[in-house]
C-alpha cells in the first residue's frame, strides 16, 4: 500500500491491508495540518489501535479501543506544519515516532495480526501514505535488475576519491528518510526530503551499471524501496 509522492490525498483516508501485518513493517503517513486544525486521526482497525493528536497543547491520545486505558504523550503538532508520523510494529508493541523522533511505545492489547483495514481522518491534508518493510539485517546488501542505484563508488574492487558536500544533517536517535536518484549526469541525494548533495558518475553507462545496494553500519534498516 503506498500512494508517495502525490499532491494531494483524499482525507477522509480509508484503505484494506492486503496482507497479514508482519514484525518490522512501519506505517508512514506524511502530510499538512490545516491552520483551523482542531484534531485528526490514524485508526489501525479491529480497534487494536488508535493514534488520535488533538492540535495544539493538548496531550496526544493512544489507546486500543473504547473501554481501554488511554494513554497521553506530549503532542509535538502544531497547526499549520508538516508532521511526519510512523507506526512501526513489533511483537510485543507499537513504536510510534512523530516528526522523525521516538515518542512512544505502546505494548499490545490484541492481537495485531488482526488488524486488517487503517483509517485516516481529520484536519489534515496528505502527501504520502505508505506501509510496508520488515527486519533487515545489517550489513544489507541486494541484487536489482535493470535501473538502479549504489551508494558509493567501488569498481573493480578499488574505491574511488570521497566527494564531501555540505554539514552532516544525521542525528543520533532520529529517524531519517534518504532518497537516492540515478540522473543522467550525476547521483543526486535527499535526505528528508531536502537536497543534500550530488555524487558525479564514475561509470560510462549509469543506467546500467549500477547492480548493488548495500547498506551498513549502525542503524536500524525499517524500509528499502527502488523505484523506476
Amino acid at each position: 500500500m503506498a500512494h508517495p509522492h502525490l499532491n494531494h490525498i483524499i482525507v477522509p483516508y480509508s484503505s484494506r491491508l492486503l496482507s497479514e501485518l508482519q514484525p518490522g513493517q512501519t506505517l508512514l503517513v506524511q502530510g499538512n495540518i490545516l491552520q483551523e486544525a482542531k484534531r485528526f486521526e490514524i485508526n489501525l482497525l479491529s480497534e487494536c489501535f488508535e493514534v488520535n493528536p488533538h492540535v495544539g497543547s493538548v496531550p496526544l491520545h493512544v489507546n486500543a479501543g473504547e473501554w481501554e486505558k488511554e494513554e497521553r504523550h506530549s503532542n509535538p503538532f502544531k497547526k499549520g506544519e508538516t508532521f511526519d508520523i510512523r507506526i512501526r510494529v513489533h511483537e510485543e508493541r507499537f513504536e510510534l515516532l512523530a516528526n522523525q523522533h521516538h515518542l512512544a511505545d505502546f505494548k499490545h492489547r490484541h492481537a495485531f495480526t488482526k488488524i486488517d483495514h487503517m483509517q485516516i481522518t481529520g484536519d489534515i491534508t496528505l502527501s504520502n501514505v505508505h506501509w510496508g518493510g520488515c527486519y533487515f539485517e545489517i550489513p544489507f546488501q541486494s541484487t536489482f535488475h535493470g535501473h538502479s542505484l549504489k551508494n558509493g563508488s567501488q569498481k573493480n574492487g578499488t574505491w574511488g576519491e570521497e566527494e564531501r558536500e555540505g554539514k552532516f544533517p544525521l542525528k543520533k536517535g532520529e529517524a531519517v528518510d534518504i532518497a537516492i536518484h540515478n540522473e543522467p549526469f550525476s547521483i543526486q541525494v535527499f535526505i528528508n526530503g531536502s537536497h543534500y548533495c550530488s555524487f558525479a558518475h564514475r561509470v560510462e553507462d549509469p543506467n546500467n551499471e549500477y547492480k548493488f545496494l548495500r547498506v551498513e553500519g549502525d542503524i536500524e534498516l525499517t524500509g528499502v524501496e527502488v523505484s523506476h
